[in-house]
């Protein structure tokens, strides 16, 4: 799913390079989440957990955080890959899916929504 968030976070990324305030966060798939922050001059991809007895994901200190150089390589590597991988540039997502027609089926998705607990669906 980050490809549909990189000009998004590219964007932000820009933004940071010019010394403006930065609050950026994007749920990319399942637990995973993407930030770029005013003060940390990187890409942020985290995973989060939603603690016992809580209402909101939290951060964990499990993920990677990339450099702003190692972020325009990995964005040169996207795109070889579409290049070499046609399959993958072309495949769809969870939510574009059948199976996401109706609000209950789609809230049954780990990847749409990690933290729903499904036996109360």
């Amino acid at each position: 799913m980050i490809r549909q968030h990189i000009r998004g976070i590219d964007d932000n990324i820009r933004l940071l390079c010019n010394d403006q305030l930065v609050k950026y966060q994007h749920h990319i798939g399942g637990a995973n989440y993407v930030s770029v922050t005013s003060g940390f001059k990187c890409v942020d991809f985290c995973i989060f957990f939603m603690p016992y007895g809580g209402v909101e994901p939290k951060p964990s200190k499990k993920g990677i955080a990339l450099r702003i150089p190692e972020w325009i390589e990995l964005l040169r590597l996207v795109d070889v890959i579409n290049n070499t991988y046609p399959d993958l540039a072309t495949a769809l997502l969870c939510y574009m899916e059948l199976d996401h027609a109706s609000q209950m089926s789609a809230l049954k998705c780990s990847e749409c929504y990690p933290f729903v607990d499904t036996d109360i669906i």
